[in-house]
């Protein structure tokens, strides 16, 4: 009987162990992973998209704004002031805000934006918000408006907003980028095929209009360098031919010395030789004349007249 007890027990005992073997625990750890690693991305655009709302409203809010005040005045505006009349604009103050974003404003640094302000930052901190007007012609303007990021934490992380008004086509336009296109963005452009194929036009018939006048530009300062080089050949063959003349003159005027001078050595040597001769003939009248030579020797006188 007793060890029928025993052995009763000791069977008793290894059914009451209860646990999980290391395949169990491995699997749920899996299932616990990836349903983090699935929903914390999901998790932070529904953050993301949460703060880009604050951004999309005043995105909203400026273009409702600018064409009240197109549709009253017809004029683009460039500033809040000229908003003010149409809509009221917060933002937030904090002299860091630009750098550390949503963690030094509260509702302590809350405060409306100033009428010279061509930008400011959120309440929140997480935007800044900016605006412009851009033109491709005197005629074709529009309005532009973007919320970027703000802050170091929030900068690569949250989503932009971008809007544009064109009021000649009296349309306006918003585009939220998504969790997936974070960063700044650059201002959108809402002007129309139209408007760009005729400023193209322009474009291209005004650079015509100068290669045309570069042309004509390019022609004409040829024509004067060909005239220039025409003349300064005519000048340099004038200078030769000057030159050549002055040379000739000067060729026959030494000719003309010389035969003056040959004539003139001509004449001195027959003058001379006529002094020469005369003074022989004097020489010779000045002689005492012979009246009588010797009969035996010729050139013996023997007396003089």
């Amino acid at each position: 009987m007793k060890r029928k007890k025993i052995f009763e027990k000791k069977i008793s005992f290894h059914d009451k162990q209860e646990g999980y073997t290391i395949v169990e625990i491995l699997l749920v750890t899996l299932i616990f992973g990836l349903t983090f690693s699935v929903s914390l991305p999901l998790f932070g655009a529904v953050i993301n998209k949460a703060r880009q709302k604050e951004a999309t409203l005043i995105v909203n809010s400026v273009l409702k704004a600018v064409k009240a005040s197109y549709a009253l005045d017809s004029f683009l505006p460039s500033k809040v002031k000229s908003l003010e009349k149409f809509a009221s604009f917060q933002k937030c103050i904090s002299e860091e805000v630009a750098i550390k974003g949503r963690e030094v404003c509260d509702l302590n640094t809350i405060a409306k934006a100033d009428t010279n302000d061509t930008y400011f930052y959120s309440p929140s901190g997480n935007y800044k918000v900016e605006f412009k007007t851009t033109g491709i012609s005197n005629s074709d303007i529009i309005f532009q408006v973007r919320a970027i990021p703000n802050g170091v934490i929030y900068r690569d992380k949250g989503s932009s907003v971008t809007g544009c008004f064109n009021p000649i086509e009296g349309i306006s336009s918003i585009k939220e980028f998504s969790f997936f296109n974070v960063g700044e963005k650059e201002f959108m452009s809402c002007f129309t095929s139209f408007q760009i194929n005729k400023v193209e036009e322009a474009r291209k018939a005004e650079e015509t209009r100068k290669d045309e006048e570069a042309r004509k530009t390019e022609e004409a300062r040829k024509a004067e360098e060909a005239r220039k080089v025409e003349e300064a050949r005519k000048v340099e063959e004038a200078r030769k031919a000057e030159e050549a003349r002055k040379a000739e003159e000067a060729r026959k005027a030494e000719e003309a010395r010389k035969t003056e001078e040959a004539s003139k050595a001509e004449e001195a040597r027959k003058a001379e030789e006529a002094r020469k001769a005369e003074e022989a003939r004097k020489a010779e009248e000045a002689k005492p004349k012979c009246i009588y030579w010797n009969p035996r020797n010729p050139s013996q006188c023997f007396r003089y007249k």
